[in-house]
């Protein structure tokens, strides 16, 4: 009997000889782990809303499609090259018919708050963005209407 209750002592006795607690080695893993962790989530974050921008600015081409729509309507043609979107905002001068302005101001800004880029021969129009990098002519660039030749790809 004195046998057993020794050995159940010895299987439930705390091991308060021992010390608890992390050594830095733990410690240092541990918060490896973490910044790996956190780094990956950060990125996946990122990217998501590089790719909701990227949609708003579309969105925000196609609102400004609509308000040359109208112009074409009220004057027959679209703004040129050269008159540019501010001819939705302002009388470019010599159209009696203009009834504008078609557009809020803050709307012909990307959301990289870039100015959108215009280029028209009078009867076909092209809206630029240059896009997250904020070059032109890179690869992230943003046209509308999309057979103008966009070329970022849809995700």
């Amino acid at each position: 009997m004195e046998r057993i209750r020794s050995v159940n002592s010895f299987l439930w006795k705390p091991f308060s000889s021992k010390k608890s607690g992390l050594t830095l080695i733990e410690i240092i893993i541990v918060i490896a782990l973490l910044g790996t962790l956190m780094t990956y989530l950060v990125s996946k974050l990122t990217s998501v809303a590089d790719s909701a921008k990227v949609d708003q600015a579309r969105i925000g081409m196609g609102g400004i499609g609509s308000a040359l729509q109208i112009f074409r309507v009220h004057n027959s043609r679209y703004p040129t090259t050269e008159q540019g979107l501010d001819a939705l905002l302002r009388d470019p001068g010599g159209d009696k018919k203009w009834r504008g302005p078609y557009i809020e101001a803050e709307k012909l800004k990307d959301p990289w708050q870039g100015d959108f880029g215009y280029s028209s021969d009078g009867r076909d129009y092209k809206i630029t963005s240059p896009g997250p990098d904020g070059a032109e002519g890179t690869e992230d660039d943003i046209t509308y209407p999309e057979s103008a030749g966009n070329t970022e790809t849809a995700k």
